[in-house]
């Protein structure tokens, strides 16, 4: 699923605008990037290794990759 989908249907799904959720996820990747714990700061060093605050789009397929990633449960 492509990032433009992802965010028109969460926006459906919360009755606001897709601009709405892009504002909301990209000032909580602001803030989540602030955090001190290992864990969190080695996973921004992969999601953005520059250093600078990712983008909507770099953030989700990062995610996304990591969901893949996981063993499926029954």
């Amino acid at each position: 699923m492509k990032t433009k989908a992802i965010i028109r249907q969460i926006a459906k799904e919360h009755g606001v605008s897709p601009e709405e959720v892009k504002r909301d996820m990209q000032y909580a990747i602001k803030e989540a990037m602030k955090s001190t714990d290992p864990i969190a700061r080695a996973h921004w060093a992969k999601i953005s290794p520059n250093g600078k605050e990712p983008t909507i789009e770099q953030f989700l397929t990062y995610v996304i990759g990591q969901i893949n990633k996981q063993p499926v449960q029954s």
